[in-house]
């Protein structure tokens, strides 16, 4: 059973091939160099074709979704499909509900360590069941780095894609989720993730 927490890391094999693989390389090597148990979804992954650098590391699990088969959905639904077929291949796994997931895009290089620890610190703690860094005057939260047990990270995938009608995206129904559940009052809010980003691929590196 796990008790350290966990990694559940996304990615995509789309274009510019070059200067992702060269993303997800440094980001999965730091997240690896962690020492967690790492799970993690590709979409757009092109039959037979291997070079993606997720397909070189020691996963405890790896979930490929063809691609195409997400075609018919724009961003926020399509992260929300991947993790859930993820974590569908993990249902028969031996993983505590009480583990913190540590949500992270394989795209984006973690710069420190300080969310990492912090989320280590608070494996034990019961009255912590999240850590996230909130956005957009506090409606949002950024989801490529947040923390939130295994038990409700399942439960918020589970509602179904209902949870995302259009306009709305997964930034903000996850946020929603904790509300809706009593979870905030639970909630860590940090005002840095140390995490170097590169959003919707737009060439402007940030810190956040």
């Amino acid at each position: 059973m796990e008790h350290s927490p966990i990694f559940i890391v996304t990615g995509a094999d789309i274009e510019p091939r070059k200067e992702r693989y060269i993303e997800y390389m440094l980001s999965l090597h730091k997240i690896f160099s962690y020492g967690f148990p790492v799970y993690g979804v590709v979409s757009e992954h092109i039959k037979g074709k291997d070079n993606t650098p997720f397909a070189q590391l020691p996963f405890k699990k790896l979930t490929f979704i063809g691609e195409g088969h997400l075609d018919a959905f724009n961003k926020s639904p399509r992260e929300f499909i991947s993790i859930k077929c993820l974590l569908d291949e993990m249902q028969d796994l031996d993983i505590d509900d009480s583990t913190f997931v540590i949500k992270a895009s394989g795209r984006y290089l973690i710069l420190d360590d300080s969310f990492v620890s912090l989320v280590q610190s608070n494996q034990l703690n019961p009255n912590v069941n999240s850590i996230i860094r909130l956005c957009d005057n506090d409606t949002q939260q950024y989801t490529f780095l947040y923390a939130l047990r295994y038990k409700y990270f399942k439960a918020f995938y589970n509602q179904g894609l209902h949870m995302l009608p259009n306009g709305k995206n997964i930034e903000q129904a996850t946020l929603e989720f904790l509300h809706a559940n009593n979870l905030f009052e639970t909630t860590l809010r940090v005002d840095r993730l140390g995490i170097l980003t590169n959003i919707n691929g737009e060439g402007a590196f940030r810190i956040f």
